[in-house]
């Protein structure tokens, strides 16, 4: 592909006395190509730490916790993506892909059960998952009929039997589903392709723990109700613990400068639920202060002018 040639100017076509060209090269040029090979410090995105990933989900909990308790209908929802939009498209792809990818494995000679052994390990998760605490004993019947160890051993000898495992998913799925799934799984029964099978296992599988979420919730709001107060302040206190804030700066900082009282009229956001306990520490903090004022004076004039300052 030919490139387009930057033509001298008269300037940069100057030669020295021994008639060897010196263009000059600008700092601006010099700028131009650090840019370009490098990377703008304003576009580079913005990297959690690990620490930070936890608080976005134990704030996402509690987030959630709140809603369940203000909002008497709330419930989790299937997630439908807009047809036609470059995520369904994208989505319908990969997942083409993968049942694709499995039916080439299991029609080929000899069967290659890799891709198979793996979607049927994933599905035993599922089921197990759906049990409630006192289902052990159908915990325990799952456990043995899906031994992923014996399940790997016929796979070695070529004798995994795919629709076999299929039906006993499907007659677990009838006893364990929710009566509005009932027919969803009744028509899995009429098909006979066992990768079309699997992937509607799958499909009334997230609709299944979709239910299992909306009963939970169901059976905890009563509780949530009753310890909202307690919880949510709880909850909050923990990721205070985890991961100090700089609002709790900013409330002990206004403290020094406009005092307690006009402080706690104006708690800073996020910091609610804990008022009674930021008040305390508040005062504790204050009177701290004052006493080391008394002590190191005249010093601590200008500790505290660098405190308020920064």
């Amino acid at each position: 592909m030919p490139t387009n040639k930057k033509i001298p100017s008269k300037k940069e076509s100057s030669q020295s006395k021994n008639g060897v060209q010196k263009p000059e090269t600008s700092r601006k040029s010099q700028d131009d190509k650090t840019t370009s090979e490098g990377h703008c410090p304003e576009s580079q995105p913005a990297i959690l730490s690990t620490e930070d990933i936890e608080t976005v989900n134990e704030v996402s909990k509690l987030s959630i916790a709140h809603e369940i308790i203000v909002n008497q209908n709330f419930v989790v929802e299937e997630n439908y993506l807009p047809q036609g939009s470059l995520e369904n498209k994208f989505v319908e792809t990969m997942c083409n892909a993968f049942w694709d990818h499995l039916k080439n494995q299991l029609s080929s000679t000899p069967p290659d059960f890799s891709c198979a052994l793996e979607l049927i390990n994933n599905i035993k998760q599922i089921l197990v998952s759906l049990l409630l605490p006192r289902q052990n004993h159908l915990r325990n019947e799952i456990e043995e009929a899906l031994d992923m160890d014996l399940l790997k051993q016929e796979t070695e000898h070529g004798a995994l039997d795919v629709p076999h495992l299929s039906n006993y998913i499907l007659n677990l799925m009838a006893l364990m589903c929710a009566p509005v799934r009932d027919e969803a799984v009744q028509k899995l029964e009429s098909i006979k392709d066992p990768v079309q099978l699997l992937r509607g296992i799958t499909q009334v599988l997230d609709l299944m723990k979709m239910d299992m979420i909306n009963y939970t919730i169901k059976s905890i709001r009563p509780y949530l109700l009753e310890h909202s107060i307690e919880y949510e302040r709880a909850k909050f206190q923990e990721l205070l613990d985890k991961q100090p804030e700089q609002r709790i700066h900013l409330f002990l900082k206004s403290c020094l400068i406009h005092g307690m009282q006009e402080s706690l009229l104006d708690v800073p956001g996020g910091l609610l639920f804990i008022e009674p306990e930021l008040a305390e520490l508040g005062w504790k903090f204050v009177n701290l202060m004052h006493h080391n004022q008394q002590v190191y004076n005249p010093y601590y004039a200008e500790i505290l002018t660098n405190i308020i300052s920064s």
